[in-house]
């Protein structure tokens, strides 16, 4: 962070904290718990808050919980989760990618975004984690979630999880799987304005043609 970004942290999270304050003196549960988000939400973003932003979430996946809302204690499960994967701690990440997607499982009544993205994040620790039959499976339900979430579906999220599904096929020496998943992953790509896609899907076509062209 450059000085003002640094300053601007620190009041958002003075901030923060005070709702947190404010909402335990009130004493009422529910808005406990969405301060104490809040507050994980800005703790998360620089590396050095990120413990105690999973401190801060796992108390309010604990309110959550005992408010029976579940989808609301998986989401602050899976950004446990993001957190342990962005410090290398693979199988913690795994375990709360695995809580917060079983919670959707059971209570989710919609196909959306976050129960798509509570599938997406699994898949991708599981593939790094080399548990590739286990990640393909929720990158195949991943594609189709995405293909989903709003109108038209949600070209960036489809157009990962197919091209994943490109790259095991490859790896496995299967064209015409590997075909299948690349013409999704193209489609997809050429619907989204996300030039990080398109950079993805460029380096899979590179990796399919290395392999059965060259």
């Amino acid at each position: 962070m450059n000085d003002r970004e640094q300053t601007q942290f620190y009041r958002r999270l003075e901030s923060a904290r005070r709702e947190v304050e404010l909402a335990e003196a009130r004493g009422d549960k529910l808005e406990i718990a969405d301060a104490l988000k809040a507050l994980g939400n800005i703790l998360r973003r620089p590396p050095f808050g990120r413990d105690e932003a999973n401190e801060v979430y796992a108390r309010a996946a604990e309110i959550y919980r005992e408010l029976d809302r579940p989808l609301d204690e998986a989401w602050v499960k899976r950004h446990i989760g993001i957190n342990h994967e962005y410090a290398g701690r693979l199988a913690e990440a795994e375990r709360f990618y695995d809580d917060a997607l079983s919670l959707y499982r059971q209570h989710s009544q919609a196909d959306d975004l976050n129960y798509a993205n509570a599938v997406r994040y699994p898949a991708v620790i599981k593939q790094r984690l080399g548990k590739i039959d286990e990640s393909a499976k929720l990158w195949e339900e991943a594609h189709d979630r995405y293909s989903t979430v709003g109108p038209n579906g949600l070209g960036e999220g489809v157009a990962e999880a197919a091209a994943w599904l490109t790259i095991f096929a490859i790896n496995a020496g299967d064209r015409e799987l590997a075909d299948k998943w690349f013409a999704r992953a193209s489609a997809a790509s050429r619907e989204s304005q996300d030039a990080d896609t398109h950079k993805f899907i460029a380096e899979v076509r590179r990796r399919f043609e290395d392999k059965f062209n060259g």
